[in-house]
């Protein structure tokens, strides 16, 4: 969307002069619901898309670090710590590549599914004033804080996922759409964190195996 295009989501709580959708109130317009609707979802996407880049390049340092540790760790011990070593370290190198695999699949499923987001975020939303709110604030976080980290950014999502409890049968897209988001940077944490022990214990085999 285009600056020029940009509607300030003070002024959608106040639509003065705007059409109302009948027996709404006080409540939003239509236009102005599908406006807001059309933001949100932007916002999500704009999340999949830099958490992909993201993902991709802790994919690549989570299989470097993984795997190469768990080799060198089979070339540095013998005996009974080397079979340890083969179950432990190859739990935690599946673990951290499989976590990474798993927000990214997440994400792809985003992405199969926009199509119904706009329509599921607008149902959410239309006539219940606290909802309007939770996603007005969402919507305002995100827009204008593009600079920010796509962890920091996820964050801002959990009051949304929050007032879909109850309705996920209603709005599943948009519920698994969240979920992806708000469950990305744990899944990243957990990745990056193992690959940095791989990383350490690399360096340790390396001295092992130069002795």
């Amino acid at each position: 969307m285009s600056d020029d295009e940009y509607l300030d989501p003070d002024e959608i709580i106040d639509p003065d002069g705007r059409d109302q959708a009948p027996g709404s109130g006080d409540g939003f317009g239509l236009d102005d619901l599908d406006e807001l609707a059309r933001r949100a979802v932007d916002s999500v996407l704009m999340l999949v898309r830099r958490g992909n880049a993201l993902a991709g390049a802790v994919l690549l340092f989570a299989l470097v670090t993984g795997v190469g540790g768990f080799l060198l760790g089979l070339a540095a011990l013998s005996g009974g710590i080397r079979t340890v070593w083969i179950a432990v370290g190859g739990f935690f190198a599946f673990l951290s590549i499989s976590s990474v695999l798993a927000a990214m699949w997440r994400l792809r499923t985003v992405r199969t599914g926009a199509d119904h987001l706009v329509s599921e975020v607008r149902s959410l939303i239309g006539g219940d004033q606290a909802n309007e709110r939770v996603v007005i604030e969402t919507v305002r976080s995100t827009e204008s804080s593009t600079e920010a980290g796509v962890v920091q950014l996820s964050r801002g999502f959990f009051d949304m996922q929050s007032m879909m409890t109850g309705r996920v049968g209603d709005v599943r897209h948009l519920a698994s759409a969240i979920r992806a988001v708000t469950t990305f940077p744990a899944l990243i944490a957990v990745a990056t964190l193992i690959g940095f022990v791989f990383l350490g214990l690399s360096f340790l085999f390396l001295i092992a195996l130069a002795l």
